[in-house]
């Protein structure tokens, strides 16, 4: 009797078991159970609950609220589903490490849009303060209020007496950043930005940002700015500069104000950025004295090594300045080469390191290099400032320029504006004088305006003959004659005839009005029987930038041409 107990109730046990095993929740046929990741928060507006994990995408999260509740680690990853839209602001909290970075970024079908951060007129969309080993991507942020709001921004990155004194690793990528919605000038507070960083460098524990990356991102309709920073002193004797800073493969459109500023910096690198369509630039109230907005598209101050190359600017529209590239105050050993500007209002490139500043220990301008560039149709500005001039220059040299070599350049003027038409190669405004501290060689400078076209003119202040400015070997045809000053070893080698170019390239109508680089490459190689060919002088080795090739990629070798085609 017992063996029989016995028996029944293992076979009793055996059914109850099996019974258990097909109530178990089984893996979906035709694919593999979703994986669930301790470190990965997914976020889904629209079919997630606050009371899931977060783990996976069956377990987002419901609101990007929940980023704002926790202090992120490193390693973890917050993805916004792709199609979905967040109104408010975020702050973000806690800090990765140089291993393991957070990263802010997005999941979901990629036909859909980017997930949108909308601030709605909030101080700033995002804000990344004091915290570090961040990276966002593919992120759509936008500010917009019901009316401009000075100094708003989309992305806001500060380094405040941060604890160990530098904030590392904020990398921005593939986001668009647009509608940011300040005002149109800086004038009584103003301004915006669509991505905006500043270091406090005065205070008790002196901060800078070391690894700052924006790469592949577009920024659009952004009022004043694009991306910009700013530093609360410049003073030499306090400076702590920003290192690994990294903006490439941008595009800036539809912006009026500056679109990069490089500020506070060593060795900052900024290449294959497009500006194009750029707003129109306005003008400050009434009450301002001088009601015209001072902006350049890409430029740096308080920096040192600066780097601009393969950058397309065109169409800057700023009512003051309006240039492609400015190096302004307090700056040394900083680098113009490959880059291509066409249409900017107020000309190709100024050199700014105003005087007035020097009681700030600011140092002066030196060691700058212009070369391998080409400016087509730059300075089209078609009315009067308010100091009396339209100041359209090509070139504009502001103050005490130290040490600065313009080579093998190519600049090319074949319209200009109907009214104040202002053709000169270059303006000089209180510019210092120092000997031999401006030197030009190997550069070609071709007008064809027929109008208003001094080589040279002075702005303000004085301009000493035979001092300060160097011409050596330069192609300069179609200025007003006597207009070329030098003499001597200040004026050598010049020509005075047609460069000849294969084909002259002034305007890209068959593309749009947007610059094509290809129809360069193939026109502006001199053609055979140029006087610019071997007419070059020799160029010593640069110490601090070597160079290899010239704007067509080629490798200069024994070339002495003048003009960007060196090969």
């Amino acid at each position: 009797m017992k063996m029989h107990l016995i028996i029944f109730a293992a076979l009793l046990s055996l059914c109850q078991l099996a019974a258990c095993k097909e109530d178990e929740p089984r893996a979906p046929q035709g694919g593999p159970e979703e994986v669930s990741y301790p470190h990965r928060y997914y976020i889904d507006p629209e079919n997630g609950s606050y009371y899931n994990t977060g783990h996976s995408p069956s377990q987002a999260w419901e609101s990007v609220d929940r980023i704002l509740e926790r202090s992120w680690k490193a390693g973890d990853t917050i993805l916004i589903k792709r199609g979905t839209v967040y109104n408010g602001s975020l702050t973000l909290r806690g800090s990765g490490s140089a291993e393991a970075p957070i990263v802010l970024g997005s999941y979901g079908d990629e036909s859909l849009p980017l997930p949108e951060i909308a601030g709605g007129g909030s101080y700033e969309a995002i804000l990344i303060r004091n915290v570090q080993y961040w990276e966002l991507q593919d992120l759509r942020i936008t500010n917009k209020g019901e009316a401009p709001r000075p100094k708003i921004a989309g992305i806001r990155i500060e380094a405040d007496n941060i604890e160990g004194g530098v904030m590392n690793h904020i990398h921005i990528r593939r986001c668009e950043i647009a509608d940011v919605y300040g005002t149109k000038t800086h004038h009584n507070e103003g301004g915006g930005s669509g991505i905006f960083y500043y270091n406090v460098i005065g205070g008790p524990n002196p901060s800078s940002f070391h690894d700052l990356v924006v790469e592949e991102c577009r920024l659009t309709d952004c009022q004043r700015d694009g991306l910009t920073g700013y530093l609360s002193t410049g003073d030499r004797s306090l400076r702590k500069a920003n290192t690994g800073f990294v903006f490439r493969r941008n595009v800036f459109e539809g912006i009026p104000g500056d679109q990069i500023i490089v500020n506070g910096c060593d060795d900052a690198l900024v290449e294959y950025n497009i500006v194009r369509n750029c707003a129109p630039g306005d003008f400050a109230d009434e009450s301002v004295p001088n009601r015209m907005e001072a902006a350049a598209a890409l430029w740096c101050i308080h920096s040192d090594g600066t780097v601009f190359r393969y950058n397309t600017v065109q169409d800057h529209k700023a009512t003051w300045d309006g240039q492609a590239f400015d190096v302004d105050q307090n700056c040394r050993n900083t680098l113009f080469e490959y880059n291509i500007s066409y249409n900017n209002t107020g000309g190709w490139l100024m050199l700014c390191p105003s005087d007035v500043a020097f009681d700030r220990n600011f140092v002066s301008q030196e060691g700058t290099v212009v070369r391998y560039n080409v400016s087509i149709n730059d300075g089209t500005r078609d009315y009067v400032k308010g100091n009396g001039q339209t100041l359209s220059s090509t070139i504009d040299v502001v103050g005490r320029v130290g040490g600065c070599h313009f080579y093998n350049n190519t600049v090319i003027k074949t319209r200009s504006a109907a009214t104040h038409a202002d053709n000169t190669a270059i303006t000089f405004d209180s510019y210092t004088n120092i000997e031999g501290s401006l030197v030009f060689t190997n550069n070609i400078f071709y007008n064809t305006t027929g109008t208003a076209n001094p080589f040279t003119k002075v702005g303000t202040g004085e301009f000493i003959d035979d001092r300060g400015l160097i011409l050596r070997n330069n192609c300069i045809c179609g200025y007003q004659e006597g207009t070329i000053p030098g003499s001597g070893g200040h004026n050598v080698g010049t020509i005075l005839t047609d460069p000849k170019f294969v084909r002259l390239v002034e305007e890209f109508t068959a593309s749009n009005n947007l610059v094509d680089k290809e129809q360069i490459l193939a026109g502006l190689q001199l053609a055979a029987g140029s006087p610019c060919i071997g007419a070059g002088a020799e160029i010593a080795d640069e110490p601090v930038f070597p160079l290899t090739t010239d704007f067509w990629g080629e490798r200069i070798g024994n070339a002495r041409n003048i003009g960007a085609y060196n090969h």
